[in-house]
């Protein structure tokens, strides 16, 4: 998307979005959301693209993921789709903290101005960085905080950084180093989620969730699970054996991951206590797939590879919507019939 930053930097800080019932059936973490579809972390980082997603159907804009220093991403061919799913190797390219800093404020202004709740996701190398970014989020008054601990397309000297989310320890130093930082925060705090790579193991998911279980019980806990990241180091070869990407090993993504999210969103719901909101992500394309992940036990949805397969257009997210109506009255209507 373009860099066109005008046109809400002059609107007031202290914007909220419309106010939904409190019995509104979309819900994260204290947050309403008008329907249950929003973009996917990696899809919007600038003010002009929140502002795109603003003006569109999606009912929230989710910013990021965001670093502290600026970052250019993987160079190259850095996402592949085919028939099956899609690859990605994006390295988490966004303008870092200084900029953030500057401009969040007025991408809150931008999503609020139209009703929407904005999403911060952080992604961080050390607790301390995952505190700082999610501070800024904070003061620029952000409706909620993602941390992203999944992301597995982060390369440094040849050398793929570890996953947070895999180690127990790691992830607990960032979520106690995180809501000490809220905890300061100019402004009250806006609720925290982690965001998680798809685990195979059950017995070290379920030791993660015991821990995410266990921090939500006190004030300024996590509020909320995004499951899941891409899955690490998926390979495709072209027609002379070479990687489809130049990085090689990707992030595997669309259609083929949605039967694991939907598994992980199934997990997650019956290990996590009622208090904790789950986000669906993965595969998430049309309508059944929304009515799936809500069935399987997310909250709301959120989808990227939708986006990108359509050239980074919004009204992708007016289509999915009016794809979900359609499918969840006939899955009502199929229910009915038993």
């Amino acid at each position: 998307m373009g860099e066109n930053d005008r046109g809400v930097a002059s609107a007031s800080h202290d914007t909220q979005p419309a106010a939904a019932p409190v019995t509104a059936e979309f819900v994260v973490a204290g947050v309403a959301f008008e329907h249950p579809i929003m973009n996917a972390a990696g899809t919007c980082k600038t003010l002009a693209d929140v502002m795109a997603l603003a003006r569109s159907a999606a009912s929230a804009v989710v910013v990021g993921s965001i670093t502290r220093h600026a970052r250019a991403g993987n160079s190259g061919e850095v996402y592949w789709s085919g028939p099956g799913g899609s690859l990605n190797a994006l390295g988490l390219p966004n303008r870092g903290i200084a900029y953030y800093r500057e401009q969040l404020p007025a991408m809150v202004d931008a999503a609020h101005n139209h009703a929407k709740p904005l999403v911060v996701s952080v992604a961080g190398f050390a607790a301390d960085e995952y505190a700082d970014l999610a501070r800024v989020a904070a003061d620029a008054g952000a409706d909620l905080i993602e941390l992203n601990l999944a992301c597995p397309n982060v390369w440094d000297g040849g050398q793929q950084k570890r996953i947070a989310c895999f180690d127990p320890g790691q992830t607990e130093a960032i979520c106690a180093a995180v809501e000490a930082a809220l905890a300061a925060a100019s402004r009250p705090a806006p609720p925290y989620g982690v965001k998680l790579s798809p685990f195979s193991d059950p017995e070290a998911l379920g030791e993660l969730a015991g821990l995410l279980a266990r921090r939500s019980g006190v004030s300024g806990g996590p509020r909320f699970v995004t499951a899941i990241n891409t899955f690490p180091n998926a390979l495709v070869l072209d027609d002379r054996l070479r990687p489809v990407l130049d990085v090689g090993l990707a992030g595997l993504s669309g259609a083929a991951l949605k039967p694991v999210g939907l598994g992980q969103v199934r997990q997650l719901r019956q290990l996590l206590p009622e208090r904790m909101d789950i986000i669906g992500v993965a595969g998430v394309q049309n309508g059944r797939d929304v009515v799936d992940y809500l069935a399987a036990g997310a909250r709301v949805v959120q989808s990227a590879t939708a986006f990108w397969n359509r050239g980074e257009d919004p009204t992708v997210f007016g289509d999915i919507l009016s794809d979900w109506i359609d499918a969840k009255d006939s899955a009502a209507a199929q229910a009915a019939v038993g």
